[in-house]
């Protein structure tokens, strides 16, 4: 069988990702595994809700994943904040909580350090600050965190069908999830399984993992306290982290290193440095305008390449109606270089993006000319 070659969507799963040996766990020291991020904040809710006539007020960023606002929504009053990964820190002056509030630190494509939340957080002593290090969640920042709580959906960055974990670095109580397995985790695996037969060269239709992708993410949806799949729990242990972390830090230099060389009029990276001990969630990188994006996001989709746009803001309803959040989203696109990619993939992937703004440059020409 001839392998497939793809690059980016959902993970699969192959058993080389498992060490054969035992090495230093990266995992907090005390956490409770729920099926999802979300998940985990949903508990949290009720475990805090307990002694509150009102719906608990959660201020979040103005640059995020809609989707999950819009789940947020159904368990808090959610309040916005400026926080744009353009800039080095949030904007404090547009974070106005009451005592009380529960305050969302997202630490956006792993880019970002925690001291701003630190020294923010002394001074409000009367608030429950809650980080969320889904795009990075083994970083200095979140090993040496300061906050109430701290969460990540791990299945975003590790190749786990489900998976989200939640702690304390100030030891406060956690909330447990139900003693029900989470039945999406399961097609989910299922789908990781039948992917890695399909990028193998077997006579799979690729229609098939996908709709149980989909599937899956639907039912995830709907779950609010599932405890994270027996898979996850036990394979977790198995997972080399930190050579996962190293890859993906490598591969995101390679693609930097790349894009630098020279300038692009049409796009830019996001960002070419990070903390030291982080590991940023990708190579992202932003395009001049929407068209560009959009015409270059189908352009490598058609060339097995699926980025992905972190995150759509399209609507008033799916928006934070931050002008400034409202026009990155418009322009800002995720090139996948994660650890499941050698360095031939990542220049392949260059190649790829060169070739579009080179027929990009030579289409522009002719309809100049005529």
């Amino acid at each position: 069988m001839k392998n497939r070659w793809e690059v980016g969507s959902q993970f699969d799963w192959s058993n080389d990702m498992v060490m054969l040996s035992a090495a230093k766990t990266l995992l907090p020291e005390s956490y409770e595994l729920f099926s999802t991020g979300t998940a985990c904040l949903f508990s949290m809710a009720t475990l805090l809700q307990q002694h509150q006539i009102h719906r608990l007020r959660l201020h979040i960023p103005s640059f995020l994943c809609m989707h999950f606002v819009a789940k947020l929504k159904t368990v808090f009053d959610v309040c916005w904040y400026r926080d744009l990964p353009t800039q080095e820190s949030p904007d404090f002056n547009t974070l106005n909580t009451l005592p009380g509030d529960l305050v969302l630190a997202v630490n956006l494509f792993g880019i970002r350090q925690g001291k701003v939340w630190q020294d923010w957080l002394f001074q409000h002593d009367d608030i429950i600050l809650i980080e969320d290090h889904t795009h990075d969640p083994f970083s200095s920042w979140a090993q040496q965190s300061t906050a109430h709580y701290a969460i990540a959906s791990l299945r975003k960055t590790l190749p786990i069908p489900d998976g989200g974990i939640i702690w304390s670095p100030q030891n406060m109580k956690l909330p447990k999830a139900s003693s029900s397995k989470s039945q999406a985790a399961d097609k989910r695996l299922t789908a990781m399984l039948l992917k890695r037969a399909y990028l193998s060269g077997a006579n799979i239709s690729k229609d098939i993992f996908r709709q149980l992708e989909i599937e899956s993410e639907e039912e995830f949806d709907d779950e609010t306290n599932c405890v994270a799949s027996t898979f996850t729990s036990v394979i977790l242990s198995c997972l080399n982290i930190a050579k996962f972390r190293q890859l993906r830090e490598t591969n995101i230099r390679h693609f930097l290193n790349w894009s630098l060389t020279e300038k692009h009029p049409n796009w830019m990276p996001l960002f070419s440095s990070w903390p030291i001990s982080s590991v940023p969630f990708n190579s992202v990188i932003v395009c001049q305008s929407q068209d560009i994006r959009d015409n270059l996001r189908k352009y490598l989709i058609a060339q097995n390449i699926f980025p992905a746009i972190h995150w759509l803001q399209t609507t008033p309803d799916k928006s934070s109606n931050d002008p400034l959040a409202i026009e990155l989203s418009n322009r800002i696109l995720t090139i996948p270089t994660d650890q499941r990619y050698s360095l031939d993939d990542i220049a392949r992937v260059a190649a790829k993006i060169t070739d579009f703004f080179k027929q990009s440059g030579k289409l522009t020409y002719s309809l100049i000319g005529k």
